[in-house]
C-alpha cells in the first residue's frame, strides 16, 4: 500500500457515512462556530491564521490537513446554505504549476481516484482527467462523481491564477450525472 493511501485513507474513511460526520466530526448543518470549534479540537488539521482573524478572513483555506499527501498539502474549504449551515466541504491541494500537470498532478489524481473507488466503489460518472487547456481560470472541472448516502462526492481539477489544484468535494446535495 503506498504512503499516499496510508495517509489519505483515514481522511476519507471518516466520511463513510453522513451520520459519522462528513469530515472528521463535521456534519452537514453545522454552524460556522461549530465547524470552527470542531476543527480547532481536531489533531489532524491545523489552522494557518490566528483564531482572532477568522472573522476577518473567514474559514476558507484557514485549516489544512497536517500531513502532506504524496508530497502535496491540502486545505479545507466550506460552503454554506442560506441559513449559514454547512452544506459542502472541499479538500483542495496547494497550487501545482501547470508544468507539473503530467507528473505531480496526474499521479495525485490517479491515486486519489483509486482510493476513493476502493472506499465507495466505482464512480457513477468517470471521465478522463480534465486537460489543462479545458479548465478556465477560476473554475473547477469535475470529472468524477460518487453518490454517498443522500450526498455527493466530486473529484476534479481546479485552476486559480494559472495554477492547478486537485479538488475533492463532499456535498450535502445529491447531484445526478449528465448522460450524453
Amino acid at each position: 500500500m503506498s504512503s499516499f493511501i496510508k495517509i489519505i485513507a483515514p481522511i476519507l474513511l471518516s466520511v463513510l457515512t453522513l451520520n459519522a460526520g462528513v469530515y472528521e466530526d463535521l456534519e452537514y448543518g453545522d454552524t460556522k462556530q461549530e465547524v470552527t470549534d470542531k476543527l480547532m479540537a481536531c489533531n489532524r488539521v491545523e489552522n494557518t491564521v490566528p483564531k482572532t482573524m477568522f472573522g476577518r478572513v473567514g474559514l476558507n483555506g484557514t485549516f489544512r490537513i497536517k500531513k502532506a499527501l504524496n508530497g502535496v498539502n491540502f486545505s479545507i474549504f466550506f460552503d454554506w446554505n442560506e441559513h449559514d449551515k454547512l452544506k459542502e466541504i472541499s479538500l483542495r491541494s496547494d497550487a501545482i504549476d501547470q508544468e507539473k500537470y503530467s507528473s505531480t498532478l496526474r499521479e495525485l489524481f490517479k491515486k486519489a481516484n483509486r482510493l476513493i473507488t476502493e472506499i465507495y466503489g466505482p464512480a457513477i460518472m468517470a471521465n478522463p482527467m480534465p486537460k489543462n487547456t479545458q479548465i478556465g481560470d477560476g473554475t473547477i472541472l469535475n470529472s468524477h462523481l460518487w453518490h454517498i448516502g443522500e450526498g455527493t462526492l466530486l473529484m476534479g481539477i481546479a485552476k486559480e491564477h494559472g495554477n492547478l489544484h486537485l479538488s475533492i468535494s463532499f456535498l450535502e446535495k445529491r447531484i445526478e450525472p449528465i448522460r450524453n
